[in-house]
């Protein structure tokens, strides 16, 4: 097909529904990649809501539990600047996929127009907060471990730590798959629903309505994003295990100004204990 043709069949937008809530979490991935050098990364990878400036849940981490953590392992985090990073993750690869489906530039107009919308967002999913806080919290223990051992990528132990870290994960979300239920929270009540039906050794995944204010429902499928979170880690296993790639160095962390040693820094030098979405400003980001 020649590249004219290939132009005038491209589609004109994403296809995107308004009433398709789209939460998206935040994780540390242990591989990077030319797009992802710092991997602080989206899941699901949704980008349709962003390119059509539809609003996007944004699924926040307990921070109480993270700076718990945090203080029992001698460290410090930046949420602001994980949160940012990770923002601006997922808008460089919506810009990349754009391109390369609508043969157009993925305008900076729509970008804010989306995360705006996503602002206004005010639900609660705390099964869904549970799970992106414990990929945090595990991460955690992971670094902590492989800096107290003094291990680099180089070494036979970091990778053991890493595999560790992806079964670890592995494990949660298959029981969290196996039990199949998520808590959602609707005006203050919370209520357990069903991630999937099962017929004959198949999962039908279930559409889940949520309430977002009194007139507004909004609809999500909880059970794809927790397959994907299966999904990434498993696959990260592989990657260690062929050890043809190499993960990276947790100095990333402290090099970005994300995590670093509580004696090393203090918060007066930036680093944000919380993460406020009225306080981005994300015009700077994109």
């Amino acid at each position: 097909m020649s590249p004219k043709n290939s132009f005038f069949n491209s589609p004109s937008k994403l296809k995107s529904f308004k009433s398709d809530l789209a939460p998206v979490g935040f994780y540390f991935d242990i591989f990077g990649t030319e797009i992802f050098k710092v991997p602080v990364m989206p899941v699901p990878m949704r980008i349709d809501k962003l390119t059509n400036g539809h609003s996007t849940l944004f699924i926040l981490p307990d921070i109480g539990k993270l700076n718990e953590k945090l203080k029992e392992l001698g460290l410090i985090m930046n949420f602001k600047n994980f949160f940012l990073l990770g923002i601006s993750n997922f808008i460089n690869f919506a810009k990349g996929k754009y391109k390369e489906i609508v043969h157009r530039n993925l305008e900076r107009e729509m970008i804010i127009k989306w995360f705006e919308n996503s602002r206004l967002i005010k639900t609660e999913i705390p099964s869904l907060q549970e799970v992106y806080t414990y990929l945090l919290l595990e991460f955690l223990n992971t670094l902590s471990t492989i800096e107290e051992k003094g291990l680099d990528p180089s070494l036979e132990g970091y990778t053991a730590e890493l595999l560790r870290y992806c079964d670890t994960i592995i494990s949660y979300m298959r029981e969290k798959i196996e039990n199949n239920v998520i808590i959602i929270k609707e005006e203050g009540s919370t209520k357990t629903v069903q991630l999937y039906l099962e017929k004959k050794e198949k999962y039908f995944p279930l559409i889940i309505a949520i309430k977002i204010d009194k007139k507004t429902k909004m609809n999500f499928i909880p059970y794809l994003i927790y397959d994907d979170i299966l999904d990434i880690f498993s696959y990260n296993r592989i990657l260690l295990n062929e050890g043809n790639q190499i993960p990276v160095d947790m100095k990333v962390w402290k090099n970005n100004r994300i995590i670093n040693k509580f004696s090393n820094v203090n918060y007066s030098n930036g680093f944000l204990r919380d993460i406020d979405l009225e306080k981005i400003d994300i015009e700077k980001v994109v």
